[in-house]
């Protein structure tokens, strides 16, 4: 995934000239795919701070509506914020809630407004210099029109995060706070892999919180095992493709 970025995003941003000589204006649509936890939504939070561009978010929570051509209305309005503030980036989150399939009894013409708004303006914001990132936990829900090449041209499965990427991710937290000398990272990582990459940063955050609680100047082993052993249960999964723990330049 992280060479993926570097080369369909970053390496068209930072180097626009050679790409628009051979007709690459701008990056295409993404859509993220795989398993709750799976760290969809962090691997785009890090391109975000990446690129540094205003984000504009698509979510049931904020978007959703029970009344008539009001979701597609609010829809349309998040991509004209994204349009008049470009670059800029539109994030789709649990793009199911929007962009199932339209055939099937429990369809609507509501439904289908929806989906037609955004048919129609994805493309306008890849033109307008709008880079769209959308995710789903349920990529066969989809409407198949959305996922035609000239809407999302990059359908990318993020599987949970390796032992590498976990490391990663625990020495990037750990380097910001003091810590004990002694901290074993690679027997951390270990206890986490096959887990949200949420549930790292949930460690370290209540390893804090107990070094704190004991008056403690720095975090130690102990303290990260007693927050492991506040984790719920969870069966490792091992999921063939993961994702980036930071972006590197292109």
């Amino acid at each position: 995934l992280e060479a993926f970025i570097n080369d369909y995003v970053i390496d068209i941003v930072k180097n626009p000239e050679k790409y628009k000589l051979i007709g690459v204006d701008f990056p295409a649509a993404i859509l993220l795919y795989g398993p709750s936890g799976s760290g969809k939504t962090y691997a785009t939070e890090r391109l975000v701070e990446f690129l540094d561009w205003p984000s504009f978010r698509i979510e049931s929570g904020s978007i959703g509506s029970p009344y008539i051509h009001e979701t597609s209305k609010k829809i349309s309005e998040v991509f004209d914020k994204a349009i008049n503030s470009a670059p800029s980036i539109v994030i789709i989150d649990e793009m199911e809630s929007f962009l199932s399939t339209r055939q099937g009894s429990g369809q609507n013409l509501h439904h289908t407004e929806e989906v037609g708004e955004f048919l129609r303006r994805i493309p306008q914001a890849r033109e307008n210099n709008v880079l769209i990132i959308a995710m789903t936990n349920m990529l066969d829900c989809i409407d198949p029109a959305i996922l035609r090449k000239g809407r999302f041209d990059h359908v990318i499965e993020v599987g949970m995060p390796t032992f590498e990427e976990i490391s990663a991710l625990l020495a990037s937290l750990l380097s910001k706070i003091p810590t004990d000398e002694n901290i074993k990272v690679e027997n951390v990582a270990t206890k986490l892999v096959g887990r949200a990459m949420s549930d790292a940063t949930y460690v370290i955050r209540e390893a804090g919180r107990i070094a704190a609680k004991e008056s403690k100047t720095k975090i130690d082993q102990l303290c990260i095992d007693t927050a492991l052993s506040s984790l719920p249960q969870s069966k490792a999964a091992n999921h063939r493709i993961g994702f980036a723990t930071g972006i590197k330049g292109g």
